[in-house]
């Protein structure tokens, strides 16, 4: 079982970022008060106090002092047991790194930095807002691995404006030499609420077209394969077998709790998130209530999930699980999967179905046809 605990704050909006977060920390002091309060008053949604991950994302984690990080890992540490195998990620963007915050999170027990570097490109890196350069980036991953960090990973992002193919190479390249086990190869979405929608919308930003995109896909897996990366994920890659356990948790649908403003959680049979504002986050939570939405899962939302997140990864999903736990829906939906295994886009491989790279690119499309 997994743990999760979001920080909203950033310095700047990154223009592709959908994600809830506020440029502002003037209620950040109350905002750790709340989720303090709320790590104390959700500590049954779990079955077991034993956990084997934690993950604090944003948002920008790293953007708090290691006092306040400190106050908040000695609450979860009050009320859950992490096991001595525990993977502890922390966010860390590059801007906010020294030899000091490195050594600081090391010793409040993280174990894996996850770097939002998305290029190495300075002209690229001005173009989406990030606050780092990338002699930052270059600098956070040195001093990180000086600190005794030695899984780390960070976020590329394709199919940025005035990105090239070449550019991409280069940071490839890049990478290849760093002390990186894990990488996040992200194709560039518009996400709803994000700067480069409502640039989109005046007619300002055109994001490449999808055939453009699917091919620097396909470079870059190749390349990494060709590095020693191991693609065991849609959008995710690792070395000597250090996978996101974490996000890993997701995809194979284990039980997770989601700490702070819209955090998710899940604990099989429901989804729940908290209210995305901050203010109304701790409003509530100073009166002992939790604001949030839940909707309980049916035996059809359980297997469209099932599919969906299990096909995301290279370990794919059992057939026979499926014809036990899903006999009715599984023999409405298999006839459907014909094109795509002749086509080379999925495959049975010893009783499971995957997903082939290829496949991974139109994903969305498989996914759908083959919900009920």
């Amino acid at each position: 079982m997994s743990v999760y605990l979001h920080i909203p704050f950033c310095r700047s909006k990154c223009f592709y970022c959908g994600f809830y977060s506020v440029v502002s920390d003037h209620l950040r002091t109350e905002y750790i008060r709340a989720l303090c309060r709320e790590i104390g008053i959700r500590k049954d949604y779990l079955l077991t106090p034993v956990q084997e991950t934690l993950y604090l994302g944003g948002g920008t984690p790293s953007y708090l002092k290691p006092d306040e990080l400190e106050r908040i890992v000695g609450e979860l540490e009050k009320t859950y047991i992490f096991s001595s195998q525990a993977e502890r990620t922390i966010e860390m963007n590059p801007e906010d790194a020294s030899r000091e915050k490195m050594q600081a999170l090391k010793e409040l027990g993280f174990n894996r930095l996850s770097i939002g570097v998305q290029s190495f490109d300075d002209g690229v890196l001005k173009r989406i807002n990030r606050s780092h350069s990338a002699a930052d980036a270059l600098r956070a991953i040195e001093w990180g691995e000086q600190a005794g960090f030695d899984n780390m990973g960070m976020d590329l992002i394709i199919g940025l404006p005035g990105q090239s193919t070449q550019q991409i190479i280069r940071d490839l390249d890049t990478i290849s030499k760093l002390p990186l086990s894990h990488l996040s190869v992200y194709i560039l979405s518009v996400d709803s609420n994000s700067v480069f929608e409502r640039l989109q919308q005046k007619g300002k930003f055109q994001p490449d077209e999808d055939d453009v995109l699917a091919e620097k896909y396909l470079l870059v897996a190749d390349y990494l394969k060709a590095a020693g990366f191991e693609h065991y994920e849609i959008s995710n890659f690792a070395r000597d077998g250090k996978y996101a356990v974490h996000n890993t948790a997701y995809w194979q649908q284990k039980h997770y709790i989601g700490f702070g403003a819209s955090a998710h959680s899940y604990d099989g049979n429901s989804r729940q998130w908290n209210v995305a504002n901050i203010k109304t986050y701790i409003e509530g939570l100073d009166h002992d209530v939790l604001n949030f939405e839940k909707e309980e899962l049916s035996k059809k939302d359980k297997f469209n999930e099932s599919i969906m997140t299990n096909l995301r990864t290279m370990w794919g999903i059992g057939i026979e699980k499926l014809e036990k736990e899903y006999p009715g829906f599984w023999a409405e939906v298999e006839p459907r999967l014909t094109s795509y295994l002749s086509g080379g886009y999925a495959e049975k491989d010893k009783g499971v179905l995957k997903l082939t790279p290829r496949g991974w690119l139109i994903s969305d499309r498989i996914f759908s046809d083959l919900f009920v």
